[in-house]
């Protein structure tokens, strides 16, 4: 592939890859000229379009591949305290989304004398995004269990 894993480490803060080396500061450099090159080509915006999403569609590859390589590096140490960031990061993101489900229900309702009443229609709509986020997430670690079991 065209990036190298010594050149990245895992992110501390939010998902990813972080820097480690020069080399990587000009990949990434590198990464934001092709995608601003794609996007401003001067040919119809439909091409232009194309040609964006095949250099994206590349460099997502590859830095998912670099991804791989910086994640299975990480000794068993690194790994668990991996999993404990990805577990206290998942539980934060339920409390939000529940509190989130909670507010709409809440304040769906006739809300005062001058305020707006939201029709009952309206509620799914505006709990789709959340229900269907918490959803992917039990799926994702069902399936993530099972797969564990099965290997182990």
């Amino acid at each position: 592939m065209i990036g190298k894993s010594e050149w990245f480490t895992p992110r501390k803060f939010g998902w990813g890859l972080g820097v480690r080396t020069k080399e990587g500061i000009v990949y990434i450099m590198v990464v934001a000229a092709l995608i601003a090159g794609a996007a401003n080509l001067p040919i119809p915006l439909e091409q232009r379009l194309i040609a964006t999403f095949a250099v994206l569609g590349i460099l997502v590859i590859d830095i998912l591949h670099i991804m791989t390589k910086v994640y299975a590096k990480l000794d068993e140490r690194e790994q668990k305290h991996q999993a404990a960031a990805e577990r206290n990061a998942a539980f934060v993101a339920i409390a939000c989304l529940v509190a989130y489900v909670g507010y709409v229900a809440l304040t769906s309702g006739t809300l005062g004398q001058n305020a707006q009443i939201v029709s009952l229609s309206a509620i799914p709509e505006k709990l789709m995004l959340p229900v269907g986020i918490l959803l992917a997430m039990s799926l994702a670690k069902g399936a993530t269990l099972i797969y564990q079991e099965r290997e182990g």
